[in-house]
């Protein structure tokens, strides 16, 4: 290439980095080089401009790759993404060259100027609709709020008397909980022989090591040892062992400590199905003594491998129904098709005198880690399935009402839905009509007007099994998901659980998908109705549902909006079907791929499910991916087979164990659970965002922490905050102090900031739609669903996080914190009611969100005066007027639903006072600073709390269980069993520093 005439050769040289050389005059003046050989003259004005746009135009393409390097990675990360699955992915690949990057910024500009003049000409119309939407809207809320005060149905006792025991041929000691980093399930047989499911602080502790890194280094040691003896090689997750504390590498196991952890497991799961024998109560004379035996017992149900605290979290009566549907629909309507055998455990066979055998049962391997499987020769056939189905069956049939009928929930009255779905499950299960149970049942769907009444959620799962006409379900238009992301109704403005819920059922609607007819669904058909299912008018049926369903009345928009469908559907447009059908399906493959299978929630686990077997039949990878995730929903309890309500309340749970220790200080007593507690908030911290998480309406990941575990996917504002406290109260232990800043990103990241926002944090995702888009609300069962909105709890707890890591690391993005905690504790009591209490949205309720409102403004340090500010006397006089004769308090599940105080029939709860003692200590501020009398009531009232709930404390130091405390989307509760044990030691911890503290004047 040629250079340009003043560029010296010197200078050439100094650039590419070579030396000169010596150069001679020629003849006529010409340059010659060393060799003799004569040099090209100068050239003209033209070449020499050509030459500069060359040069610019290099530069100005070398500077276009350096800003499209980003992109580069992008691909490379896709690259490496798609490696991990073993099916092709739905992620669209990103631009892998500067040419596909450039197309892709000039589609993006041209899109962005469609839209901009769009709106430039049309404005007056959108701002038209909007304000309209707004004050039909106002109007939609104020008929709710009359509807849901009006709610006058009582509810029922969580806990049931066990009338149907399990049966014999399938003892729950027989069952076994596993934990792998979290993630639960409970098969029917023998542990499987694993080194714990690959928890690898376990495992050094087994060792008798004290870190994971010691750990990795032994088996680096081991397998450079073993590299020419022939045997496997253990991997850095763990492996199998033979029970004699050897490992499959030779790794010793300290086997005290392997009889210890084996010990603790079993204590964790018989207390779990009921098999501790319940003890009496045993009030403590001190409320010292109390919180110790609290604690103890407390830790006693931690497990010893994974690190966290295992609970069920069931409660919803309509989720078993999606899978057994599911289920029933793959084994093509044979019922002992429903339960396959598992591939990876021991079964359990008890033969004709009562003796257990072991053997091989079936496609189970012979070996599982390098380790024999079983001990015995010969093949047994595999019995987990049946003990999974009579489990199933029996938790249905000890729910069930006096009535006949299930409610929607586990304290619920009897609904249509809830009566129907799990009908229809125990007839899939094999319960025949003429059992005493389903006739009570099938009287009570025909009292009440039959399955026609069923409300939209349990009409498209009927019309998905074929026992209900698609033409009596309201239009569900595939093509909603084409509408661009600017319209407020889009679905990517929606809340996520409702967005991930509305694909896959637009996505079977769209096809006008229904199983074939099999016996029992045809046995169904005559069932569930009060005519005959072919001369049902079904298309009459669509707006109907059953009044003991209906929370949530429709609104006119809605009715408009179903016409509009309607006629729509009537005529569909062929192509455009077709491509929201597509897109449908990869917004489906994409939540299944992004969460490790396990999906957002299990309402949409079978949709996706099923959807997969319909999609690429029961053999794909993808079908047998999900089915590898079933038994993660599922969790064993004294009454049956429970189905969650996630795949499971890990984090969430062990978060507030260890902050309720804490607040006993006593974390220093119990260093190895401690350690075991840190190492599971370490594993399940989320340290990647999601692929193309724009493409598919996703938040950033990066430093969250989800409900459950890591796998799941799905960040959590407050799981986020709480996670990310234990942290903070553990500094004893190692973390990355980037990971820490990255879990503060992610808070700051879903806050509801700027334009339009109202400083709080909504739940999963930032507020992204309009209030208005709730008029289009069709579950008729919940309220607020259809966005996502700002809570007093979620605000709560992350106000609370930034202001102890505020303290810790007071220069990492100081003023976004000392901000975020301002504006959030503005809109905290912004949301206070007259009376001076905070609606709980996620806990029952008023207690609930009252303990977190005080623990976040007292941590903040940012009220001056606590004693005597407005807002907080406004609270402590609200949970004061509230207190039960006995000294407690309690709420029932229709606070949430009515969104006004109604005490719980069974009187005073545990859980509840510990709320409240805890609000109460909070909010109080300093004794100096409050008059006598004031003084005096206060300290009445928390002691008068602390007695009752020592009063209730049995001689194991464990609490009985009483009615649900958590709830969601108003009408919903759902079960934390673990809130009675942390949150009874966490009012006990803070009480014992409080009165110490509290002086009250003579």
């Amino acid at each position: 290439m040629h250079t340009n005439k003043g560029q010296s050769s010197s200078s050439r040289a100094a650039v590419s980095g070579s030396p000169t050389k010596p150069h001679d005059t020629g003849v006529n003046g010409l340059t010659t080089s060393s060799c003799g050989k004569q040099r090209d003259p100068p050239r003209g004005a033209v070449t020499n401009a050509v030459e500069f746009v060359s040069d610019i135009l290099r530069n100005l393409y070398a500077r276009v790759a350096a800003i499209a390097q980003p992109y580069a990675a992008e691909h490379a990360s896709f690259v490496e993404y798609q490696r991990t699955l073993p099916v092709r992915t739905v992620v669209p690949e990103p631009p892998n060259t500067l040419r596909d990057y450039i197309r892709r910024q000039l589609w993006c500009v041209g899109r962005t100027c469609l839209f901009f003049f769009f709106f430039l000409f049309t404005w007056p119309v959108w701002l038209t609709l909007h304000l309209l939407l707004k004050l039909l809207d106002a109007h939609q809320r104020r008929l709710r709020l009359q509807h849901h005060r009006a709610w006058v149905h009582p509810s029922v006792p969580h806990v049931r008397a066990n009338v149907h025991k399990h049966s014999k041929e399938f003892p729950l000691g027989s069952w076994h909980l596993r934990c792998e980093d979290g993630r639960q399930r409970w098969y029917f047989g023998e542990p499987l022989r694993e080194g714990e499911e690959h928890n690898e602080l376990a495992m050094a502790q087994l060792c008798g090591l004290h870190t994971v890194g010691d750990y990795h280094a032994l088996l680096r040691q081991r397998a450079a040892s073993d590299s020419g003896g022939g045997d496997e090689k253990q991997d850095s997750r763990g492996s199998g062992f033979n029970g004699a504390g050897v490992t499959n590498s030779r790794v010793p196991w300290l086997p005290d400590i392997l009889q210890e952890k084996c010990s603790k497991r079993s204590f964790v799961e018989r207390y779990h199905i009921g098999l501790i024998p319940a003890s009496p109560p045993q009030p403590r004379t001190t409320s010292e003594a109390a919180m110790d035996d609290g604690i103890r017992f407390l830790v006693k149900l931690q497990d010893p491998f994974s690190g966290h605290w295992p609970n069920n979290y069931s409660g919803c009566m309509f989720l078993v129904a999606g899978f057994v549907i599911t289920k029933y629909i793959v084994a093509g309507g044979e019922t002992n098709r429903l339960f396959p055998p598992f591939p990876d455990h021991h079964h359990v066979r008890l033969d004709s005198n009562g003796t257990k055998r072991r053997g091989n049962g079936g496609d189970i391997p012979e070996r599982i880690l390098g380790v024999p499987a079983f001990e015995h020769a010969g093949e047994v056939g595999c019995r987990c399935g049946e003990a999974t189905r009579q489990e199933l069956i029996r938790y249905i049939r000890n729910h069930q009402n006096p009535d006949g009928g299930w409610g929607q929930h586990t304290e619920g009255h009897s609904t249509m839905m809830g009566t129907v779905l799990n009908y229809v499950s125990v007839r899939l299960l094999g319960v025949p009509a003429s059992d005493p149970q389903a006739t009570c049942a099938r009287n009570w769907i025909l009292a009440h007007g039959g399955a026609t009444k069923t409300p939209m959620w349990g009409r498209v799962w009927l019309s998905i099994l074929g026992v209900y006409s698609w033409d009596g379900v309201n239009p569900i238009p595939p093509e909603m998901i084409l509408m661009p992301d600017w319209i407020p109704f889009s679905l990517g403005k929606m809340w996520c659980h409702s967005r991930v819920i509305a694909m896959p059922f637009s996505y079977f609607y769209g096809l006008r998908w229904s199983a074939p007819a099999f016996p029992t669904t045809l046995a169904l058909r005559k069932e569930l109705y009060t005519e005959p299912y072919d001369a049902i008018p079904w298309r009459s049926f669509r707006g109907v549902a059953c009044e003991l369903d209906v929370y949530t009345p429709t609104s006119p928009l809605l009715r408009v909006a179903m016409g509009l469908f309607d006629l729509y559907e009537r005529h569909p447009i062929p192509f455009l079907r077709r491509y929201a059908l597509e897109e449908n399906w990869r917004h489906i493959a994409y939540d299944d791929e992004s969460t490790s299978f396990i999906c957002l929630g299990p309402v949409n686990k079978w949709l996706n499910m099923l959807a997969t077997w319909v999609r690429e039949g029961e053999h794909s990878a993808r079908f047998q991916k999900h089915c590898h995730r079933v038994q993660d929903y599922f969790y064993l309890e004294n009454t049956g087979l429970s189905m969650s309500g996630y795949n499971g309340s890990q984090l969430w749970d062990t978060s507030f164990a260890v902050q309720a220790i804490c607040a006993c200080r006593r974390e220093m007593m119990f260093p190895a659970e401690m350690e075991l507690a840190h190492h599971y908030i370490d594993v399940a911290q989320v340290q990647a965002n999601p692929m193309a998480a724009a493409d598919f309406y996703r938040h950033r990941t990066k430093g969250a922490w989800n409900f459950s575990t890591r796998a799941q996917g799905w960040q959590v504002s407050d799981c986020t905050a709480e996670g990310l406290r234990v942290l903070l109260l553990l500094p004893q232990y190692e973390f990355p102090v980037r990971r820490i800043f990255d879990g503060v990103d992610e808070v700051l990241s879903l806050r509801n900031s700027g334009f339009g926002g109202d400083g709080g944090w909504a739940s999963y995702e930032p507020t992204r739609g309009p209030a208005y888009c709730e008029l289009l609300d069709c579950a008729e069962l919940f309220k607020d669903v259809m966005i996502d909105y700002s809570y007093v709890e979620c605000s709560s707890s992350c106000i609370h996080t930034l202001s102890l890591f505020r303290e810790h690391y007071p220069h990492y993005r100081r003023r976004d914190v000392d901000r975020a905690i301002s504006e959030g504790i503005a809109y905290v009591l912004g949301q206070q009611q007259p009376d001076g209490g905070f609606y709980g949205s996620w806990g029952i309720c008023y207690t609930y969100a009252a303990w977190l409102v005080a623990d976040a403004l007292q941590a903040s340090k940012e009220l001056p005066d606590m004693a005597v500010h407005p807002h907080c006397v406004k609270l402590v006089d609200f949970l004061l007027s509230h207190q039960g004769a006995d000294g407690g308090w309690s709420e029932d599940v229709s606070a949430s639903a009515r969104q006004t105080w109604v005490d719980s029939p069974d009187g005073s709860q545990v859980v509840n006072t510990a709320w409240a003692v805890m609000a109460i200590i909070c909010a109080a501020g300093k004794a100096a600073h409050t008059e006598p009398t004031r003084q005096r009531n206060i300290r009445s009232a928390v002691d008068r709390g602390v007695q009752l709930i020592m009063s209730r404390q049995l001689a194991s130091g464990d609490w009985p269980q009483e009615r649900i405390s958590g709830v969601f989307n108003g009408n919903n509760p759902i079960h934390y069993p673990g809130y009675k044990n942390s949150m009874t030691v966490w009012a006990l911890g803070k009480y014992n520093s409080w009165k110490r503290e509290y002086v009250v004047a003579a």
